[in-house]
């Protein structure tokens, strides 16, 4: 079993089972909205909303490519340690700026994203 700081506090997001492969959603928080996806492994992801590029957001603008999200407005993806980069035309995998990742878990049939105080 895996131990946290005392200093997490964890927010309920939605029933684990309901957020299927590719699917995004949002959470609204009063510190801004973070999106929650699930790769095409079956693992899952927290970040910021806002691509940090131009500010779409990725709840509306973004889709599940394989193991990223992909910021549809301008292609900036992140991984799940929220890496940015951009892919050329000829497959050169651009770095650009990183966004901001949110521990995941499972807790009773929950997912929660760890927020700190």
């Amino acid at each position: 079993m895996q131990r946290y700081p005392e200093s997490v506090q964890w927010m309920d997001v939605m029933a684990a089972q309901d957020l299927e492969m590719g699917q995004i959603v949002t959470v609204e928080r009063e510190e801004g909205d973070v999106v929650v996806f699930r790769t095409a492994s079956g693992q899952t992801v927290a970040c910021d909303a806002r691509c940090p590029h131009q500010w779409a957001h990725l709840g509306t603008a973004g889709a599940v490519d394989g193991e990223e999200i992909v910021c549809l407005s301008h292609f900036w993806r992140f991984d799940q340690e929220g890496t940015g980069s951009k892919l050329s035309a000829a497959g050169r995998r651009d770095e650009k700026s990183s966004i901001t990742t949110f521990e995941v878990r499972e807790n009773e049939g929950r997912l929660e994203i760890a927020v700190r105080d």
